[in-house]
């Protein structure tokens, strides 16, 4: 009967440690990648999978779609006073991505997030 017991308690307690979300909010994420990348690159959506948990510290896999915030353009000519440029990225075209995310925080402190080791499926060129 003890064994019982302890067994119930035991998968209630394993039970309510996996219901702490401590997951960075969409919201939360679009305006961190924003603001890390200048808002040249904006983030269309995310799928996020944890890796690793260090108490408040917690990485990600993250895989999605991002897209740039101007249409971009390319030089390819130079005149004495004007430079001839060629679009060669429309702005809101779709980029699959992943990366590798560190986040840092929780719901009630906020979240301090960082994408890094970023992969793209094609690399926008130019200037805004």
């Amino acid at each position: 009967m003890k064994g019982k017991f302890l067994c119930g308690l035991l998968v209630s307690l394993l039970i309510s440690g996996c219901g702490d979300d401590n997951t960075p909010t969409e919201k939360v994420l679009k305006e961190q990648f924003s603001n890390q990348f200048h808002g040249r690159l904006i983030l269309d959506s995310i799928d996020i999978k944890e890796t690793s948990v260090d108490g408040n510290k917690r990485t990600y896999a993250a895989d999605g779609l991002l897209s740039t915030g101007y249409d971009l353009y390319t030089p390819v000519a130079s005149l004495t006073d004007y430079i001839v440029v060629q679009k060669s990225w429309d702005k809101g075209k779709d980029i699959k991505f992943s990366a590798t995310l560190n986040s840092l925080g929780n719901k009630d402190t906020g979240w301090k997030t960082i994408f890094s080791s970023l992969q793209m499926s094609e690399t926008p060129k130019g200037n805004p």
